[in-house]
């Protein structure tokens, strides 16, 4: 399969493919990252360069189309405060817990700059410890 992205369809007469921009980074729960919202904290489930997901157990937090001000994202030793995010997801894996897709709206250079350097770092971490057990494939004998 040389397209990599998965595609949805529209119920309408139009069908467009829905594709990633962005790598995520999961989130393990033990990990020092987490969301302040309206002064309530979330735990992360995944994060990208332009936005996250986050998990609720009450579903009147949040509904699509919401927008969230002065939220403030804590990951690692950096706190990244005044960020502005539009609820553009929600959906349920496990019952009783929801998850809720959050793009990141009108970022400045220094949110943009920090969120970019914590999540390379988180990336390079991932790959580096394999939490995935991807295959190096130089290391494949043929």
């Amino acid at each position: 399969m040389k397209n990599e992205s998965i595609e949805f369809n529209s119920e309408g007469n139009e069908s467009a493919p829905l594709v990633r921009k962005f790598f995520r980074v999961p989130v393990a729960e033990n990990a020092l990252v987490q969301i302040s919202i309206s002064e309530k904290k979330f735990l992360v489930s995944n994060i990208s360069q332009s936005g996250i997901g986050i998990i609720s157990d009450d579903p009147s937090d949040f509904k699509l189309g919401d927008l969230l001000t002065d939220c403030e994202l804590k990951l690692m030793e950096t706190s990244i405060k005044g960020l502005t995010g539009k609820v553009i997801r929600a959906f349920s894996e496990e019952p009783g817990q929801l998850q809720f897709g959050i793009l990141w709206l009108d970022l400045q250079i220094s949110q943009r700059k920090a969120l970019d350097e914590i999540f390379l770092k988180m990336k390079s971490q991932i790959l580096e410890n394999n939490d995935r057990n991807i295959i190096n494939a130089e290391k494949i004998e043929k």
